[in-house]
């Protein structure tokens, strides 16, 4: 298969639930508003721009294993640059699999759409790092410097191929004492339905994401392994972030220098038996860049629907808390409210989920859904502001 045809799932999910009554927190707070919103986002892509750029997932291009803040910018971008990014699934090539064409052949998968370019990598690209993702970038965001904010918009995401992976490992995932062997699935998907067919009677909505979205760490923290998550992102593998998502990373190094990799078809909640739905992916981003910004310390993202806050720590419960404190810290900086406003308001509509428990720190994602708010919120990224 050729590495430029790209592929789209048809037949987004439409918004599902319905409120009924209004019970009123404050002056701008309707709770009755986020039990009226609660299904699942509609992804959606914005149809209203051109790319400037498109990125390769070349040998040259591409880091396997690690997020590499010291690696050569592979493309050089304005603020406000639409950026087209190729990524290629690590399923099929990793140690202990055969290579990816023998590896998809014999599940079924024709030669004819396996990637050039993953057997390019396979073959010749090494695997220095301690993860298995392959990354594509960094793109480098002309005038970005250190404690400044990226803004990076989600405006599209295409399939390369119309299949993915999912691989549970000896000892990983969320039981490794009882799984204790490797198992992979290759599924496939039907694009025009938008579902991946995991056996004759179970079909999975297509809910394509990027695992690792990425700026560079700090020049002391330099090359980091691919798989636990930090404050400069990586490898988040929180479900819902795909098309019409906006995420926000503060900058740590020079032209910010921003990954890519991991791509998700689909993805549960806990992703607990180490894998999602690997696959192949070619998301289009804008990147924008905010000077003068209130040095944030912590990657936020955005729907219409809902914002997101993370928290990220080896230990789940350390997590939580850390998402619970960037969510009343995002409450106070953004919608001006007191910390003991913000904990309530939390209580009351906030919903915390396990994003991963398999990257060896563990994700809470918090969502705050904006509809409750009788005066609106959109994130305001000057104002992101450190903890409360």
């Amino acid at each position: 298969m050729k590495r430029r045809r790209l592929m789209k799932a048809a037949g987004a999910l439409g918004l599902l639930g319905a409120g009924t009554g209004s019970q009123v927190l404050g002056d701008n707070v309707d709770i009755a508003a986020a039990q009226a919103d609660d299904g699942t986002d509609t992804q959606e892509g914005d149809d209203s721009y051109e790319v400037d750029t498109v990125v390769e997932s070349t040998t040259e291009n591409v880091v396997w294993g690690a997020i590499d803040p010291t690696k050569e910018p592979i493309e050089r971008v304005e603020s406000g640059s639409v950026v087209q990014i190729e990524t290629i699934s690590h399923e099929g090539i990793l140690e202990d699999q055969p290579g990816p064409e023998e590896f998809f052949t014999n599940a079924g998968i024709p030669e004819s759409e396996i990637l050039e370019d993953q057997v390019s990598v396979y073959e010749e690209v090494p695997h220095d790092g301690a993860g298995p993702h392959v990354v594509t970038g960094p793109v480098y965001i002309e005038d970005a410097e250190p404690g400044d904010v990226l803004e990076v918009e989600v405006l599209d995401i295409d399939f390369r191929v119309p299949y993915g992976a999912n691989t549970m490992r000896q000892r990983k995932g969320g039981l490794p004492s009882e799984f204790t062997w490797n198992d992979s699935e290759v599924i496939e998907f039907d694009l025009d339905r938008g579902v991946a067919e995991l056996s004759d009677t179970t079909e999975i909505p297509l809910d394509p994401f990027q695992g690792i979205m990425a700026v560079g760490p700090t020049a002391t923290t330099g090359r980091v392994n691919s798989v636990p998550p930090g404050p400069f992102g990586g490898n988040i593998d929180i479900q819902g972030t795909g098309v019409g998502t906006t995420l926000y990373f503060p900058v740590f190094a020079p032209g910010a220098l921003f990954f890519t990799g991991d791509g998700h078809a689909l993805q549960g909640n806990g992703e607990v038996d180490l894998t999602a739905l690997e696959t192949s992916l070619t998301p289009t981003f804008r990147f924008t860049l905010h000077k003068d910004a209130q040095q944030m310390d912590w990657p936020v993202a955005e729907t219409d629907e809902d914002v997101y806050v993370m928290g990220i720590n080896d230990d789940l419960d350390n997590a939580m808390e850390q998402a619970l404190r960037e969510a009343i810290s995002l409450l106070v900086h953004q919608k001006d409210m007191t910390p003991t406003e913000a904990y309530r308001l939390l209580s009351l509509a906030g919903n915390f989920n396990v994003s991963q428990i398999v990257d060896i720190n563990k994700g809470i994602h918090g969502k705050i859904p904006k509809g409750i708010f009788t005066d609106g919120f959109e994130i305001d990224p000057q104002t992101l502001g450190e903890s409360f």
